[in-house]
């Protein structure tokens, strides 16, 4: 380095530069590792001679190392610059799927423009594994509702209207902005729900019902109560003017802390956003051109286009691909605040709507049979009722009501600080006694998938359901041929007992045994000494059973 340029370094104004690149930098940095300790990393300017700077976020290791974090290769990491930079699973989840320390501010798009960003219609087109246990799933199709993402502009005070900026108008933008909570605003990327993160296919399947419920359910909320947001296949639904509640749009944008002015328009490909430039050809129709719109030859009718003249602009129309891609994070550092409390409302009506399907139709919802036919169909139907339930406080209630009707075990986490789910989901059809659900969310010591060690006290008393029959478990000892039921019903009888002298009972003492009362030796017959017993064992056994239920 030349003398001169280490003169011109100290200068005020070289300081200035430095100081500028470096918190560029530094920013970008905790951006992209928003867990990553910043006292073990370190920013340094670089100057060229022409006065220019560059800088670079370095890892300080133990062993007096700098190791660049951009300039590296992530495969010769050390485990302390993981560590360090906050990579590491967290007390037994990966760091993907525990909660945010710090939370930034969301980059929309997710994904620039100018990067490829995969499809997510090509899972939500087909059919959805539901997995009731860890190797047994059903299979449904979900409603469709991304397509129709494509605008064709008509007119240069349309084009206008849509390149002035975002406008939540447009169907596109709607969808656009229901993908991005439900995934870069929850902090579920496409490594949770579809690939990246190794993880049970049983808890990859949840993410993926909590993209497509998420999306659902903020589309309708958008609406308020009144549904007022459509959706494509509603009678009311409009691509170019889709009515929504701004109040409700504003109060969705609070809630994963987005401006409501965000930009959610696919502004890239062709002419920003707008798509590709047709005119009319004669015998051929409308025909591609890759010509500018603005300022281009070609011009709409109501800017002076005309066919006489060769220069009338038919219409604009962006090539046939999903814009809500690019809203979807390849890569996330963790669950944000907003996105914890979304996915507790995903697991509350994923769990309603599996036992809940299997308690209506009594039937199991795995097979080929009618009945689980028949439960899987129920499925969709509670599903499609758990996306417009308004008041959270009976989602709560749904979930805890459809654990203690089927009875099934809480020990399967997906995220920590949320629900647990049973990992077993087929409907148990037998009466329990000392059941044990009190653990109810993922605390410290639970890792993610099944936790055997959780609710171990459940015992089965093994008394299950005749087939056909209600989806109300019986209580015990009530079939009318049990004899101990026919005792405790003839002591409970409400008719008046005829008036027979009262019987006296002597009961055999040993002959050693001095009783200083007197007892009539007169002896009861065994029939009546029978039925006395069978009454006194009944009343004892109902007893012992409603102190066990207590």
């Amino acid at each position: 380095m030349d003398n001169a340029l280490l003169k011109w370094m100290s200068t005020p104004e070289a300081i200035k530069i430095a100081a500028a690149v470096q918190k560029k930098e530094w920013d970008v940095f905790l951006k992209k590792y928003p867990r990553a300790d910043g006292s073990k990393f370190e920013t340094q300017g670089i100057f060229a001679k022409d006065h220019t700077a560059t800088a670079e976020v370095f890892f300080k290791g133990s062993s007096g190392v700098s190791t660049s974090v951009f300039g590296s290769d992530k495969r010769y990491w050390s485990k302390e610059m993981k560590t360090a930079l906050g990579l590491d699973d967290v007390g037994g989840f990966p760091y993907q799927l525990t909660p945010l320390k710090k939370e930034n501010q969301l980059a929309i798009p997710a994904v620039p423009f100018t990067q490829p960003a995969p499809s997510i219609n090509r899972i939500f087109a087909n059919l959805i594994p539901i997995y009731v246990t860890p190797d047994t799933f059903f299979t449904v199709k979900f409603r469709e509702i991304f397509e129709q993402t494509q605008l064709e502009h008509n007119s240069a005070t349309e084009s206008r209207a849509w390149s002035g900026g975002p406008n939540m108008k447009y169907w596109p933008q709607q969808l656009n902005f229901a993908v991005f909570c439900a995934t870069q605003g929850c902090g579920v990327s496409r490594e949770i729900f579809d690939s990246g993160v190794t993880m049970p296919e049983q808890i990859r399947a949840f993410y993926r019902f909590h993209v497509y419920f998420t999306v659902r359910r903020i589309l309708f909320q958008m609406g308020r109560i009144q549904s007022v947001s459509a959706q494509p296949g509603d009678p009311t639904f409009a691509i170019w003017n889709n009515k929504y509640d701004i109040a409700s749009y504003k109060r969705i944008c609070a809630e994963f802390g987005i401006p409501p002015t965000a930009d959610f328009r696919f502004t890239g490909g062709k002419n920003h956003g707008l798509g590709f430039v047709y005119v009319g050809v004669t015998g051929h129709g409308a025909t591609l051109t890759h010509t500018e719109w603005p300022g281009g030859f070609y011009k709409f009718s109501d800017e002076g286009g005309r066919a006489s003249n060769g220069n009338l602009l038919y219409f604009m129309k962006p090539e046939d691909r999903p814009q809500y891609d690019w809203f979807v994070p390849n890569k996330s550092s963790g669950f944000t605040k907003a996105g914890l409390a979304r996915i507790n409302q995903s697991i509350e009506a994923f769990v309603y709507c599996i036992l809940g399907a299997q308690a209506n139709v009594n039937s199991s919802i795995i097979g080929d049979g009618g009945s689980a036919k028949e439960a899987q169909t129920e499925f969709l139907i509670l599903m499609e009722d758990a996306i417009i339930q308004p008041d959270l406080a009976k989602s709560v209630q749904r979930y805890q009501l459809a654990l203690d009707k089927a009875k099934a075990r809480l020990n399967l986490a997906v995220a920590p600080m949320a629900w647990l789910m049973p990992a077993n989901m087929i409907i148990n059809k037998t009466s329990v006694v000392g059941y044990n659900n009190k653990l109810k969310q993922a605390v410290a010591g639970t890792k993610l998938g099944i936790n055997n060690m959780l609710n171990t006290e459940t015992k089965k008393s093994a008394l299950q359901l005749m087939d056909g029959g209600p989806s109300k478990v019986n209580p015990p000892n009530s079939h009318p041929s049990n004899p101990i039921h026919k005792a405790v019903m003839a002591a409970q009888d409400p008719k008046p007992a005829k008036k027979t002298p009262p019987k006296k009972v002597r009961f055999n003492l040993p002959s050693d045994d001095k009783v200083g009362d007197k007892v009539d030796e007169k002896k009861t017959d065994d029939h009546e000494i029978n039925k006395t017993a069978v009454i006194v064992g009944a009343v004892a056994v109902v007893g012992l059973l409603v102190w066990t239920t207590r």
